[in-house]
């Protein structure tokens, strides 16, 4: 994608974002073939356009859990544009980074229905943790 592809995109309300993401694995193959895969079903997602990608090199970590010999590491640096802040909530979730920064636009002023989805969004995902556990949301009054 050009420069000025990018500053269009930014101009109609898109944002401009870069993620770490970290995968750890019990080889090298398999952390690096995780992590490709992982960053490729990101480039096939919906409202979200990677810019650039850049793969770090594998590194073998220091395992404390008795039921590992090794762990490897390898981090991805992807930068991107994502159609809206909807969008970027929902590719935090999904593709789980490491850190985050937003490089662009600078502010923003967010619509209510943007700020619904987003509440409906994170709502129905904490039903969904609430159905995997004990089966309710714990509140303390």
């Amino acid at each position: 994608m050009e420069e000025y592809e990018i500053e269009e995109k930014i101009k109609e309300g898109w944002i401009k974002a870069w993620f770490a993401i970290e995968v750890m694995a019990s080889n090298k193959e398999l952390t690096e073939n995780a992590l490709k895969n992982h960053i490729e079903k990101m480039s096939r997602a919906k409202d979200l356009l990677i810019i650039d990608k850049k793969f770090l090199d594998i590194e073998k970590i220091e395992v404390k859990d008795k039921n590992f010999r090794e762990a490897y590491s390898q981090v991805a640096e992807v930068t991107f544009l994502v159609k809206d802040l909807f969008s970027l909530v929902v590719a935090v979730v999904l593709y789980g980074p490491s850190a985050i920064e937003i490089l662009e636009p600078k502010e923003r002023k967010i619509k209510i229905d943007e700020i619904q989805n987003i509440s409906n969004f994170i709502a129905g995902l904490m039903h969904q943790f609430a159905q995997a556990g004990p089966g309710g949301i714990v509140i303390k009054a």
